[in-house]
């Protein structure tokens, strides 16, 4: 599925590194793009940035990160940018074969490998080499906080780098940002640890970093890619198994079809709750001004809700 027609941008005022004509920061003065392809890295590319540079999230908003693929118009914005940083390990399918026709201009950096990955349990035990390959590497790395505190070191010294005037800037904006990722995490490390129910259970495996780093159970009905349809024996198991641990919550990604969960709720008695794990945020939560710390919040107010946490 590709999302045509006019991009909406996530836009927020930024300075850069690239001769490449840009939008201007002050008469005379330009402000050089930087073009990311995720909303967790629009967010840690924002907070680093402050007034400096100019970020894009290229997705539309409401979008389905994992079907999107850009129109020309979205290939020619990237191509425009000083700098496009895309999420790596088979996310973006498109990315891979566009990167290789963008201009030299245009720096590239695939962040999955700069965090730490863990493997898929889609992952063929042959088959793959040491890149990071769709249905090697789970690529929803962003979900764990210490990842995003990575995420956030490596634009800071890839933005000092290439502006080294403003380095000082980026470096206490990077501080000020990781001292609240690490606020995040001290949250959900006290809130969720004496839980009744340590059982995650979605309907799309997105949040596997979520479940290791908090040392919780991930059980999904389908795998990393959102468009995949279960068997009719993965559901009756789903079912069998959200029985067998008393699991009363059943967690759906709202911007993919939630047919599956709504089932599996009404065949246990459980509920349907919608878990967001951030590949990208719709209007409302735009407009509301939500970001990846008010969502992660959000996100563990409703598992320890489910999870019947003290």
């Amino acid at each position: 599925m590709v999302f045509g027609g006019v991009i909406v941008a996530i836009v927020i005022g930024i300075s850069f590194f690239s001769p490449k004509p840009q939008a201007k920061q002050t008469e005379g003065e330009v402000k050089p793009i930087v073009s990311v392809s995720t909303f967790p890295l629009y967010e840690a590319a924002r907070n680093i940035a402050g007034d400096e540079l100019e970020v894009h999230n290229i997705i539309p908003l409401g979008g389905d990160a994992h079907m999107f693929s850009p129109n020309p118009t979205q290939v020619a914005e990237i191509s425009n940018a000083s700098l496009f940083i895309y999420n790596g390990a088979g996310f973006e399918t498109w990315a891979e074969s566009l990167k290789n026709t963008l201009p030299k201009t245009t720096q590239i950096i695939d962040m999955s490998q700069h965090v730490a990955m863990q493997k898929s349990e889609e992952e063929h035990e042959e088959g793959h080499d040491e890149e990071h390959q769709h249905g090697a590497y789970d690529p929803h790395y962003w979900l764990d906080i210490d990842n995003m505190i990575k995420m956030t070191q490596t634009l800071d010294a890839e933005f000092s780098k290439r502006l080294p005037s403003k380095a000082e800037i980026f470096h206490g904006n990077a501080a000020t940002y990781i001292g609240e990722l690490q606020k995040l995490k001290a949250e959900y490390t006290k809130g969720l640890a004496e839980c009744n129910n340590r059982t995650l259970v979605s309907n799309h495996d997105a949040f596997g970093y979520l479940a290791h780093s908090n040392k919780l159970e991930n059980i999904s009905v389908v795998g990393l890619s959102s468009d995949e349809q279960p068997s009719a024996k993965n559901i009756a198991d789903i079912i069998a198994t959200v029985k067998e641990h008393g699991v009363k919550t059943i967690f759906f990604e709202e911007m993919i079809n939630d047919n599956v969960s709504q089932t599996i709720a009404r065949e246990t008695g459980a509920k349907a709750v919608p878990l967001q794990p951030l590949e990208n945020i719709s209007q409302d939560e735009l407009k509301s001004h939500q970001t990846y710390l008010t969502i992660m919040r959000e996100n563990l107010k409703k598992l320890r809700e489910a999870m019947e946490c003290r």
